[in-house]
């Protein structure tokens, strides 16, 4: 593994193979990234903190890489409180920042709490924008489509490619989404801009620090494509930003906590070892915002809005009933995920019959 002189970059064609290096490496090579973002930014930077399992992961390798490298400025996590996570994440992200205080004394830990502005919250948005399902780049070329000011040759490329081929194109299972006489809802993906981006761009802007993200290999096709292209960290472009777990994968992440004890949300369950000798965990695997629709069409069931529904807590059930009624054009957002084949309720919602073998209910 190389760095190429001139911009301090990895060739190309080896982060992909980052991933598959050893384990015992990548702690080394992660710490490192962070000791080179904070002295380019001269300290001021800070760790896009959600309370989920990547950012706590790497809120803890960002303290690691200070203490090593004796990198005497604040640690800032900064959580941007959309009201749409878990309630035990937003429980959890104090209560973390709390403990790596007391596991890092002679750090100081800030954590900073933002928020969207103008009003903006999910049910506007899903009102007055459009519902997020599917994915971020496929609701965004649906809302294109249906009400944008295209070009003929871009149109006709966002439904069926050009002469390089059809990557980009808007697949044809979901074209029948733009069509916005038979299709009335809005589907978009101004949901995370105007929640979870816009915070953040505007924290950057007043305090001039630049993020370290959670970002990992495990994250989409799109993300690891970016990753292949940047590297770990980001210095130039619209959005700089560090990635330093960019070549984790998930059983990195899991067994990196499981050996250090890193304290986990509660909502992930609990951290076990697979039949295939790979970590996993038991609760939810993802803790994004509760009521995303983005990637729940690849779920199997009982998908997350099926899990919530029949929850046992009373905060999860009560946050799906609300947010199944709310609507775009007179549509609610159960009627347009299921629009999308994406079931919403099980059997046990609707009051269907349980059965039971060997003593356990099926």
């Amino acid at each position: 593994m190389y760095l190429l002189k001139k911009d301090m970059k990895f060739p190309k064609d080896n982060f992909k193979s980052m991933k598959f290096m050893p384990y015992s490496m990548k702690r080394s090579f992660s710490l490192y990234r962070v000791k080179e973002w904070h002295d380019y930014w001269d300290g001021n930077v800070y760790v896009s903190f959600s309370g989920g399992l990547d950012s706590t992961i790497l809120s803890y390798i960002v303290c690691e890489a200070y203490v090593r490298y004796q990198l005497s400025d604040t640690v800032y996590l900064v959580f941007s409180d959309t009201h749409m996570e878990f309630p035990e994440i937003r429980k959890f992200v104090p209560e973390y920042a709390n403990w790596l205080q007391e596991k890092f004394p002679d750090l100081k830990i800030q954590l900073d709490i933002i928020g969207p502005k103008d009003g903006w919250n999910f049910k506007k948005v899903c009102e007055e924008e459009g519902f997020p399902i599917i994915s971020k780049e496929t609701a965004a070329k649906i809302r294109k489509l249906r009400h944008g000011k295209l070009s003929d040759k871009y149109r006709n490329y966002l439904l069926h490619g050009d002469e390089r081929g059809k990557i980009g194109m808007l697949a044809k299972k979901w074209q029948f989404l733009v069509d916005t006489k038979t299709t009335k809802e809005d589907i978009s993906e101004k949901c995370c801009d105007r929640l979870k981006k816009e915070p953040f761009c505007r924290y950057q802007r007043e305090y001039k620090r630049y993020p370290f993200v959670g970002i990992t290999q495990d994250e989409s096709f799109m993300r690891e494509n970016k990753y292949n292209h940047t590297g770990c960290n980001v210095y130039d472009g619209k959005h700089p930003k560090s990635q330093p777990l960019g070549f984790w994968i998930r059983d990195d992440i899991l067994r990196y906590q499981q050996e250090k004890q890193i304290p986990i949300c509660s909502v992930y369950g609990d951290v076990v070892l697979g039949k295939n000798g790979l970590y996993k965990t038991t609760g939810e695997q993802r803790t994004g915002c509760v009521l995303c629709g983005f990637g729940c069409h690849q779920e199997s069931e009982p998908n997350r809005f099926q899990r919530l529904a029949v929850s046992d807590n009373d905060v999860h059930r009560k946050m799906y009933e609300w947010g199944m009624q709310i609507t775009n054009n007179g549509v609610t957002y159960q009627e347009a995920l299921e629009h999308c084949n994406i079931p919403t309720k099980t059997w046990e919602s609707i009051g269907q019959m349980e059965f039971t073998f060997d003593g356990k209910e099926q």
